[in-house]
């Protein structure tokens, strides 16, 4: 199949195809040669900073010479964002060539009886193949929801890291963070070790439960581990490098994130110099990440009441002036909470609120709050739009587009 083609087949898998069982595709991932057992991999699970965490361990392994894949959702703007080889995402070509020896496998098994991936589990299994086809020394997998039965946990890796765990989804996974906790804490393997950043003492208590029961060395990483001293004594900020400036805001939540990408490298290759790490986090990109997409407009991917908590604290520390909002969430039942948590970010004008239906942002409502949102904005002014993952896809793609008419 041509580009648009695999495009159009996803598309349509998306609307028909829900989760299946992990057996489902076991026997897929058999069919297409067990592509993920001739790979080093590393497993990422976690309610914030799964993301942030694989861009920052990708960069600081490339900066050592290694080389990459990475598999992680949600996109932005292009589908391909999904399957990352060196920090490039998968050309359009390779694309085409793993999805048609996806799609073949799953049209024979489903004549043999067996169920259709989802529109995750098939991009997963592209992943799989395109990996095993580019043999990267390191392929950083992230999960889709939750991790005990996530299709991502079929993998064996060298390594498992555990980023902050909060209430996320919690119409699948329960009302508690143990609860929730359990299924993220579900990707320990027996005897892999295990990497996790600070958590609530409940929710370590259940990580340390699994990483007990299976045998899984654990270590706890905090912001701490951010600084070092050099081979003379030299002390070092990791931090300093970034300073907030005005061209790639971070926030302050992003520490924690850095901590455990610097654990990651150093069990995986060894120490890594102060230089190489400077070097590597300049190449860090992190779209929809507090990104600057227009002058004084910030994108944000805050998606849940976590998210959300670590965008206002980093909003009230770097723009301590007036600030205007456009806001979206995908999940309905936090939705009133994370508004009002916006509210009362001090300095905020106004907030101008869009639904989102599935993944699908209504374009005209979201014209018509964006364009108000700059036609008030003064000069002194700062602009978020933050939320969704598909609400700041469309901001990105709409101010691209305004970029182009007026060339």
């Amino acid at each position: 199949m041509k580009y648009k083609e695999c495009l159009d087949y996803l598309n349509r898998t998306a609307k028909f195809a829900k989760k299946t069982s992990l057996d489902n595709i076991k026997y897929l991932l058999e069919c297409l040669g067990s592509p993920q057992h001739d790979l080093c991999l590393v497993h990422v699970a976690g309610t914030n900073g799964k993301g942030s965490v694989c861009a920052f361990l990708e960069s600081m392994l490339l900066e050592k010479g290694k080389t990459t894949g990475v598999f992680s959702s949600p996109h932005i703007l292009s589908i391909n964002e999904r399957i990352r080889l060196n920090r490039e995402n998968i050309s359009q070509q390779d694309f085409e060539n793993v999805f048609t020896k996806v799609y073949t496998v799953v049209q024979k098994a489903l004549k043999e009886g067996f169920v259709h991936p989802s529109f995750f589990e098939f991009l997963f299994l592209m992943a799989m193949v395109s990996f095993q086809e580019k043999q990267p020394d390191v392929c950083i997998i992230e999960t889709g929801m939750g991790g005990r039965y996530d299709v991502t946990n079929l993998i064996m890796p060298k390594l498992c890291i555990l980023t902050t765990i909060s209430l996320d989804h919690m119409e699948f996974f329960g009302t508690t963070l143990k609860e929730i906790a359990l299924h993220k804490a579900g990707i320990i393997k027996e005897e892999v070790p295990v990497l996790c950043t600070r958590q609530k003492k409940e929710v370590f208590d259940v990580i340390k439960q699994e990483a007990t029961k299976k045998g899984a060395p654990l270590i706890e990483v905090s912001e701490d581990n951010l600084n070092f001293h050099e081979k003379d004594g030299k002390y070092i900020d990791f931090l300093s490098v970034n300073a907030y400036d005005r061209r790639r805001v971070w926030g302050a939540f992003q520490k924690e994130n850095l901590s455990l990408a610097l654990e990651a490298e150093k069990i995986l290759d060894g120490p890594i110099s102060a230089f190489d790490i400077r070097s590597a986090l300049e190449k860090v990109v992190l779209p929809g990440r507090m990104e600057e997409i227009a002058p004084s407009v910030f994108a944000d991917v805050a998606h849940n009441i976590q998210g959300i908590e670590a965008f206002c604290e980093t909003v009230k520390k770097q723009f301590p002036g007036k600030k205007r909002i456009l806001f979206a969430a995908s999940h309905k039942n936090e939705e009133e909470t994370m508004r009002q948590m916006l509210e009362r970010i001090p300095g905020v004008e106004k907030i101008y609120h869009i639904q989102i239906s599935g993944r699908n942002v209504d374009i005209e409502q979201f014209q018509d709050a964006f364009d108000q949102m700059m036609m008030y904005k003064e000069d002194d002014t700062a602009c978020f739009v933050a939320g969704s993952f598909y609400l700041v896809g469309t901001a990105k793609q709409y101010i691209s587009q305004e970029e182009v008419e007026k060339c």
